[in-house]
């Protein structure tokens, strides 16, 4: 009897092929602001992880006055207005513009200076009823003066202002302000980093300190950081801010703790 095995006579199994490997989803990215952030705030997105903002010099406040003098411009060359009515146009919107630097009107201000205006111009009703003469005069006197500019002196005014607001424009581009998790960093470009707050132990609020100010720049305002109650940096002057708050609130809720 012979103890050699003899060869199977059923055919041999193939091993089964490797299934193919699932391809690796790579990381979404991490979004961060975008230097042109200052300019106009973009829709916060949970997982951003700084807010970029920048002061504004006061020529912000100017583009009134901008537009209605090209707009006078425009309607003095076509000969569609009259020009003593575009003049006024021109001086009212100066005016204004010029009582917002000169004023700082909070809530308490504006109102009062609202309720003010109203009791004037009742007073003023009040007095044409009863015969008053001295404010008819100086309306028929205001009505009297021709205020008038040429078209050239329009658009000269016109292309002033938007030179001053080009160069305005440029400011918030080199100079401004990253809040991070951590850290709050003002950066001067091109330089870099010029100052460094903790973000531990700070706090940061919005105020409105002139509400002309405040709808000139679309609700914006003041960022101040404080540290044990006294203000370390104030950031003037931030247009849109009332649309930033929601993203910066969101980001300094989280710590974010990062490894060497």
């Amino acid at each position: 009897m012979s103890d050699t095995s003899q060869p199977s006579s059923a055919p041999a199994t193939a091993d089964p092929p490797p299934e193919p490997e699932a391809p690796q989803k790579k990381p979404t990215p991490r979004p961060t602001d975008s230097a042109w952030d200052v300019y106009w705030p973009k829709r916060d997105d949970p997982r951003a992880n700084s807010v970029r903002l920048a002061s504004f010099p006061l020529i912000l406040y100017f583009w009134p006055t901008l537009l209605t003098f090209m707009g006078c411009a425009g309607l003095q060359g076509l000969g569609w207005v009259a020009p003593t009515a575009l003049g006024w146009w021109a001086l009212s919107a100066l005016a204004f513009n010029l009582l917002v630097l000169v004023t700082n009107l909070d809530q308490k201000k504006f109102l009062i200076a609202v309720l003010t205006l109203a009791l004037a111009g009742l007073g003023i009703w009040i007095g044409s009823l009863k015969g008053v003469t001295f404010f008819s005069a100086a309306y028929d006197w205001l009505g009297g003066l021709e205020i008038m500019l040429s078209t050239h002196a329009y658009a000269m005014v016109s292309c002033l202002l938007v030179v001053f607001s080009l160069l305005g424009l440029i400011q918030p581009r080199v100079d401004y302000w990253r809040l991070e998790s951590n850290e709050f960093v003002h950066y001067v470009q091109p330089f870099g980093r010029d100052q460094s707050i903790p973000r531990q132990g700070s706090t940061v609020t919005r105020e409105v300190p002139d509400i002309l100010e405040f709808l000139l720049s679309f609700g914006g305002g003041t960022l101040v950081v404080r540290r044990e109650g006294q203000a370390v940096a104030r950031i003037e002057h931030v247009p849109f801010l009332g649309k930033r708050m929601k993203a910066i609130e969101r980001l300094l809720g989280v710590t974010r703790v990062e490894s060497a």
